[in-house]
């Protein structure tokens, strides 16, 4: 049973995570478009859907909320580098700096206290008016001793997986075929060579406002997953979600490799995986919460150092090979 707590912990955290970083992908990898509005797509999801389901709204409809939210920070950050000519990074800074104080402001929904509120949190019951998108699916069952109905565990964690694999499941399916078609090949054209693209008749200006608008529209659904199944959300929810899925791009890359589009998009959703069982294990080993970030940072370094130690090798390993054959 523990390591079975301990498969769940880390897929519980990876999954949502898969949507972080598939949505970096899309804008660092294929419009190399370094955009630091993640974070804020991710606050705002979070945000928008736990005061939503706070309030008795279908956990549905406040994902799909989420989604919509994401998307509008990405057309905000989208339209300010490629009409107002403001650069990227600091486009994806003025909408990240703008989405704390947004966030706050939604989370003041959620009770009577005031405009503004710190943080929300809620509770699930059985047929209460605050419910998941995982609680829909719980089997739950009464408990005499406690008089109320609770899930029997470990099923409803069971359950909350697999209602994420298929979310993670059906965005990378989404995403594969979208990028596939006409429109989603004019979009990686104008990532590879603007000017040959302007020169195929694309619009550059929509097309990279496009594709900003879909990654963080994943990285808004990856906040609402969070939300249901962290149960809260403040406003520091989103702090380092950034290097994380930065972290899990590179990670993937570095182990399962790009030789496709479709492997690629395995790959980045995998390393979210990767990088979650390596927190895990070295959280087991008695690292201090303290020294997380010191342990991004050189998983971070180790991946974008993984290629250079094969070339190292592979050369090395060559030149053996050939000093024995003379």
């Amino acid at each position: 049973m523990a390591f079975l707590d301990i498969i769940l912990n880390i897929l519980s955290s990876g999954l949502p995570c898969c949507l972080l970083a598939l949505g970096i992908f899309l804008t660092y990898r294929l419009l190399d478009f370094a955009d630091l509005t993640a974070e804020g797509s991710f606050l705002i999801g979070a945000a928008i859907c736990g005061t939503l389901i706070c309030i008795g709204v279908n956990p549905f409809i406040a994902t799909i909320a989420s989604v919509l939210s994401g998307a509008i920070c990405g057309i905000i950050t989208g339209v300010l580098n490629r009409y107002l000519k403001i650069p990227k990074l600091l486009s994806g800074i003025i909408t990240l700096t703008a989405t704390a104080s947004i966030a706050l402001l939604i989370m003041g929904f959620a009770n009577n206290e005031g405009i503004f509120k710190p943080q929300v949190s809620f509770t699930i019951s059985y047929n209460g008016p605050q419910q998941t998108i995982y609680s829909l699916f719980f089997p739950w069952q009464y408990n005499e001793t406690v008089g109320m109905y609770i899930t029997p565990s470990p099923w409803g964690d069971i359950i909350k997986i697999i209602v994420m694999f298929v979310v993670v499941s059906l965005a990378m399916i989404a995403i594969y075929f979208f990028f596939g078609t006409q429109y989603g090949m004019a979009i990686r054209a104008t990532g590879m060579n603007e000017k040959m693209a302007k020169a195929q008749g694309i619009n550059t200006n929509i097309a990279t406002i496009t594709c900003i608008a879909i990654s963080n529209a994943l990285i808004g659904l990856a906040g609402a997953l969070y939300v249901q199944e962290a149960k809260a959300v403040s406003a520091i929810t989103a702090s380092g979600y950034l290097v994380i899925g930065l972290a899990s791009i590179l990670v993937g890359e570095a182990i399962f490799g790009k030789r496709s589009f479709k492997n690629w998009l395995i790959s980045v959703a995998l390393g979210s995986i990767v990088y979650f069982i390596i927190v895990t294990i070295a959280t087991r080993l008695g690292l201090p919460t303290e020294l997380k970030s010191l342990l991004y940072a050189i998983l971070i370094t180790l991946a974008l150092c993984i290629q250079l130690i094969k070339d190292f090798i592979t050369k090395h390993k060559n030149k053996r090979l050939g000093t024995k054959g003379d």
